[in-house]
């Protein structure tokens, strides 16, 4: 296991300096975030590299709380009269406040649940280009009826420092990946967009695990089989949900709502709701930050709590919430390294990183066997979703209609409309079969995360179709 290098951030005689400056005015919190990230992004269009883009970002971040209120203020400038400017500027929203004492900061080592073998900063340039041709060709291949092929690839390496007024003190590296093919065909009026993705914590060994053709060829199987789709039917009926990323049905419909922020808030349908059942006895669901070197895992969270597995709703009845430093503190609850954030230019929120349904006893192939008719979920491409009531209506990109227990004819314009409680209270079938799929969650800021379920089966859910 190789660890990737680092320069060093801030030393620990500068971030006591700017957490007892944080906290002069009072106070009940202080943290300082320093990041170092450099990054990579390559696009492919029409058989050539059109974009090629590399920076290097870098800043600190300085945070104040006060009960539920946050100061924050960020510097890009690493000078010691900038960053104490900013610790000042943090501080304003405390005056007055009682002050907490700044505990003498610590050094630990992170668990290591994300790591590179092979450094990105190592990698040759052509080395990226030829996996993307690769990715490129095999797509082209695929189908007489692909039309157009792009891809992607974006990568990043970053460094982050954490330091709090509590004594917590901590650095981790985190390199990333995300890979991505577009796949477009067409017969003759016909048109379809197919699209693949794969992303992880790790170093360029990645491309052996998730091999470039592989991408390329589910794109391009995607865009090929769509082009015969007919009109999706509506009304009530099952819905089969693929394994992987169809849990991010389940991220947005429930998630959002057991992010400790919103319990606080009030604006959650399961604030209050702690040892009641809120799913069918079949639906176990976990956020684990620790999984390793997946898309939303990292070692430690942006306020360096250690990740680790939460079960949040087990077989059917909720135990507990995601939270960070704030939200535990107001829910006298457990930190469950749920606090994240975009860069050193945001304060942390409480986030999701690895949600996913646990796997069931039921055989996939037996749960489409089971349902006479229905429709078959492979892919969404978006959703709507009011965390108060858990209401939501989400676009299923890939689907087929179930008929007498088989998979058969592909249909677009399928949406899935329903109530995320009523949802998880709807399963009645669960597979073995547990997958992983990534994402990019966005609530005022983006992080990666990835979502996950086995095959699962709603008995009953409103389709939203286009079939007359």
């Amino acid at each position: 296991m190789a660890v990737e290098e680092s320069v060093a951030l801030l030393g620990k005689e500068e971030l006591e300096r700017l957490l007892a400056i944080a906290l002069e005015h009072g106070g009940d919190f202080a943290d300082v975030y320093a990041e170092r990230r450099i990054r990579r992004s390559i696009s492919l269009e029409e058989d050539r590299i059109t974009a090629v883009q590399y920076g290097i970002d870098r800043g600190v971040g300085i945070r104040v709380t006060t009960g539920l209120t946050t100061g924050y203020a960020y510097s890009d400038d690493f000078s010691s009269d900038k960053l104490a400017e900013a610790a000042r500027t943090a501080s304003f929203i405390a005056r007055n406040k009682p002050r907490s004492e700044v505990v003498g900061l610590t050094r630990r080592e992170p668990p290591r649940y994300i790591w590179a073998d092979i450094n990105l900063e190592t990698v040759a340039e052509r080395e990226r280009v030829a996996v993307m041709q690769r990715a490129n060709e095999a797509a082209k291949a695929y189908h007489g009826k692909i039309r157009r092929v792009s891809v992607s690839h974006d990568e990043e390496t970053k460094q982050i420092l954490v330091a709090n007024s509590r004594g917590v003190f901590v650095e981790d590296t985190q390199p990333l990946i995300y890979f991505t093919v577009h796949a477009f065909a067409q017969d003759g009026g016909a048109r379809h967009r197919g699209r693949h993705r794969v992303s992880g914590h790790m170093g360029f060994e990645f491309f052996e695990k998730y091999r470039p053709e592989e991408v390329a060829n589910e794109a391009a199987r995607e865009a090929v089989t769509m082009l015969e789709a007919a009109p999706a039917p509506a009304g009530e009926m099952p819905v089969v949900v693929i394994q992987g990323w169809g849990g991010v049905l389940f991220h947005e419909a429930v998630g959002h709502g057991l992010e400790a922020d919103a319990i606080v808030k009030g604006s959650s349908y399961y604030k209050g709701k702690i040892g009641e059942r809120v799913a069918s006895d079949f639906v176990t669901m976990a956020d684990d930050g620790s999984i390793p070197r997946l898309r939303g895992t990292t070692n430690v969270d942006d306020e360096g709590t250690p990740t680790q597995r939460n079960i949040l709703i087990d077989r059917g009845i909720l135990r507990r919430y995601m939270t960070d430093i704030v939200s535990a503190r107001a829910l006298k609850a457990e930190l469950t390294g749920n606090g994240r954030r975009e860069s050193y230019r945001y304060y942390p929120l409480v986030r999701m990183t690895n949600t996913f349904l646990l796997k069931g006893k039921d055989d996939p192939e037996e749960i489409v066997r089971a349902t006479k008719s229905g429709l078959y979920a492979r892919a969404f491409s978006g959703g709507v979703v009011d965390t108060t009531s858990g209401s939501f209506t989400f676009t299923v990109r890939e689907a087929y209609l179930i008929e007498n227990g088989k998979i058969t004819r592909p249909v677009r314009g399928a949406t899935l409309i329903g109530n995320g409680p009523d949802a998880l209270k709807s399963i009645d079938m669960v597979g073995t079969n547990l997958e992983f799929g990534p994402g990019t969650c966005g609530k005022g800021q983006w992080v990666p995360v990835t979502s996950g379920q086995p095959t699962i089966r709603m008995g009953k859910i409103t389709v939203g179709g286009t079939a007359v």
